[in-house]
């Protein structure tokens, strides 16, 4: 692999006060990571300790920042945001969401602190196991009020779409680890967070998210192990046809076009559409989308939006032509962060390849999920989402060495860069 100049730059001597920075604002973003499945309450609790932390490391060293595949992109996406806001309908309203293009900033921040090997893993190690005990409390709330449909799943998030969201990161994440981990302990852990994931997953009654969920492992097997293809589909007709009759029933609705959930939705669909044909360009603005809706929408359509569940609806709509392309832009880079060398790296297994196979996977479903749902709009899912890229990104370096060497530099001193490195699951 290439040496980038964020590796160049991360051999380079420290100065004596950079390692305390760097120990304190790594715990930051421990402290993060263990909140990416919960609420957004400790979400941007943990990004307001990490954030200024870590830019405090790039102002004392600027070859921290990583230089990654999504950094024009994300510039890319910031402008068609304030275009969209400048020229929206509703321009103080619009004007305010300006914020949620800076999310793709994550990438780089959690690159910076999972370059190195052992706090990489640490990371990982820490995430899976918040994201079994998120989906651990959901699923016991869920129970406790009376499980069975029409209730359903919402974990601490408190809505069912938002939690199956976060649902089909972090089981597709620990698919991936499953898949090409070989080490018992990193097997056993990822498969308790898929086990947990997948239970609460269930228990929301989310159908874009369990359509994504069976895209990402697609994707994952695809990638990695193209034979168990057939034994997926084999799995999923077993699970359809063995599950309790609401499952079953919900299951199946999603390919009902006449299903009155599915019709409204179209009907959102045609709404958004028709305001892409009135104003292509920048679209309407990002303000909520209720008064225009009930401009738009079709005459038989019931239900009120102020989004137009799907992600490519929902841009064009509110953002035009300016909005799809820096959208395709980001995706495109966000994929390409995670995936660059991907099959070299899978080639030789390992922690890292199943980190980086399972976001790449993650990132698959997530897409065909936002076919029918606005889930880009969900700060609960882009929190763990852009993190995810960064750590993958991050983890092209982790089986090489060089990472190591630095982690001895840091602690002061070359002597300990030829000690064995013991303690991280490999």
């Amino acid at each position: 692999m290439p040496k980038d100049r964020s590796v160049r730059e991360e051999h380079a001597p420290t100065s004596g006060t950079e390692p305390m920075l760097d120990r304190v604002a790594g715990w930051s973003f421990l402290l993060l990571v263990a909140a990416l499945p919960w609420s957004i309450a400790p979400m941007s609790i943990a990004l307001g300790i990490c954030a200024p932390l870590t830019l405090a490391l790039w102002v004392h060293r600027p070859g921290r920042w990583p230089v990654t595949p999504v950094a024009w992109p994300t510039l890319a996406w910031l402008i068609a945001f304030a275009l969209s806001a400048w020229f929206a309908l509703d321009r103080a309203a619009s004007l305010p969401r300006l914020t949620k293009a800076l999310f793709p900033l994550l990438v780089p921040l959690a690159a910076t602190h999972s370059r190195l090997p052992h706090r990489g893993r640490r990371a990982l190690a820490v995430l899976l196991a918040s994201a079994a005990l998120a989906a651990l409390f959901g699923l016991g709330l869920y129970v406790a009020r009376g499980p069975g449909w029409p209730a359903r799943a919402h974990g601490m998030v408190g809505h069912y779409m938002t939690f199956g969201g976060q649902l089909l990161l972090f089981v597709s994440l620990a698919a991936g680890v499953l898949a090409l981990e070989r080490t018992p302990r990193w097997r056993l852990g990822a498969l308790l967070s898929a086990l947990a994931g997948s239970a609460a997953l269930a228990a929301t009654y989310t159908r874009s998210a369990w359509i994504g969920l069976a895209v990402s492992l697609a994707a994952l097997l695809g990638l990695a192990r193209p034979r168990w293809l057939p034994a997926l589909a084999a799995a999923i007709v077993i699970a359809l046809a063995l599950a309790p009759a609401s499952y079953r029933a919900r299951a199946w609705s999603a390919f009902d076009p006449h299903a009155s959930a599915n019709l409204e939705r179209t009907y959102m669909w045609q709404g958004g559409l028709a305001m892409f044909r009135d104003h292509p360009l920048t679209g309407v603005g990002l303000q909520d989308l209720h008064p225009l809706y009930d401009r738009y929408k079709p005459p038989q359509a019931t239900e009120r939006a102020g989004h137009m569940h799907s992600v490519p609806i929902q841009i064009a709509a509110s953002m035009g032509l300016v909005g799809l392309a820096a959208f395709v832009l980001l995706q495109g880079s966000l994929f390409a962060a995670a995936g660059r060398g991907l099959r070299r790296t899978i080639a030789g297994g390992g922690l890292a390849a199943g980190l980086r196979a399972g976001v790449v996977a993650m990132l698959a479903g997530f897409l065909v999920a936002g076919l029918f749902e606005w889930n880009l709009g969900d700060e609960e899912l882009l929190y763990p989402l852009y993190a995810l890229v960064g750590i993958a990104w991050a983890a092209r370096g982790w089986n090489d060495g060089r990472g190591e060497v630095a982690a001895a530099r840091a602690a002061g001193g070359i002597a300990a860069a030829a000690a064995p490195q013991g303690g991280e699951p490999r």
